[in-house]
């Protein structure tokens, strides 16, 4: 009896597994004669672990030796208390200053201009009389052409605002308000007016030599415009705060022609605030149709 040796068997034994359909009996042939030998079945160890592995509840076969995790969504930062929502950035501060410098000089004025209108209305109906009456319509139309030309000087020029943008609209609008409380007064209702109209002056003036070329960009003949607008402005108000201060110095002097002194004054008031509008609607209306907007005077 010849038996196969055991390098033979284990040969015999791989090419089984690899194909399968080789039966478990292998014929041995030698040089004498042949018969069948029984190759004993060795027993397969990875799959007597994976059968004994699926036979246990809940197992699920073992992920890949080199495996990797999968990514989820991102997770989301933290909620921190007085989160910016937008950086920083130079446009970003454009923009911003862009936006804040004419709303917060026309809320200013609006502020001011409430107060006096409130206080006018009051001191208007205690005491009524012809002076009374003259003088606060002046009055009103000086609150009208104030708010006019702040919202019309925000449409032409914007800048970065400072302290003394923030100061000059409390101290020359501000300058509104005491002359309600001098209805009927002839000398310190001219004055103060005349204290106004001089503020005014020196306002214009401050806007004209802090206002650059670049506000109008390579437009230097509507610069130019504005620049004369401004000047003219500051004449009106100069000779109008001038007039003012000689009727109210009259006025004290003549205190038997206090009534005349402030129909003079009054009238003064209201020949500044024509002029200063004619020159706003003109001057305006080039500078638009330098740029080609119609804007009419008056329209």
């Amino acid at each position: 009896m010849i038996f196969v040796d055991r390098v033979e068997l284990q040969k015999r034994y791989i090419r089984r597994v690899v194909n399968p359909s080789i039966p478990y009996g292998t014929k041995a042939v030698d040089g004498v004669g042949s018969m069948w030998v029984v190759a004993a079945e060795l027993s397969d160890p990875t799959r007597t672990r994976r059968r004994r592995r699926s036979s246990v509840p809940g197992y699920a076969p073992s992920s890949p030796r080199h495996s990797y995790e999968i990514p989820g969504a991102p997770v989301p930062p933290a909620v921190v208390r007085g989160e910016g929502i937008e950086a920083l950035t130079h446009d970003v501060l454009i923009r911003r200053n862009l936006e804040v410098s004419p709303n917060g000089f026309i809320t200013i004025i609006s502020i001011i201009q409430g107060v006096a209108l409130a206080l006018l209305a009051e001191k208007t109906f205690d005491k009524p009389s012809l002076l009374v009456a003259v003088q606060s319509v002046s009055l009103l139309l000086i609150f009208v052409s104030v708010f006019y030309w702040y919202l019309t000087l925000s449409v032409f020029i914007r800048w970065a605002p400072s302290f003394l943008d923030c100061l000059l609209p409390f101290a020359i609008a501000g300058l509104e308000i005491p002359p309600a409380f001098f209805l009927g007064d002839s000398r310190a209702w001219n004055l103060w007016l005349a204290m106004f109209w001089a503020g005014t002056a020196v306002g214009l003036w401050i806007t004209k030599k802090w206002c650059p070329p670049s506000h109008f960009g390579p437009a230097r003949e509507a610069y130019r415009m504005f620049i004369d607008l401004l000047r003219e402005l500051q004449m009106i108000a100069g000779v109008g705060a001038l007039a003012l201060a000689f009727c109210g110095i009259f006025a004290y002097l003549d205190w038997t022609h206090k009534f005349f002194w402030g129909m003079a004054g009054a009238l003064t008031v209201l020949t500044t605030v024509a002029f200063v509008v004619y020159r706003v609607e003109h001057g305006a209306a080039r500078i638009h149709e330098h740029f080609g907007v119609s804007r009419p005077p008056f329209n």
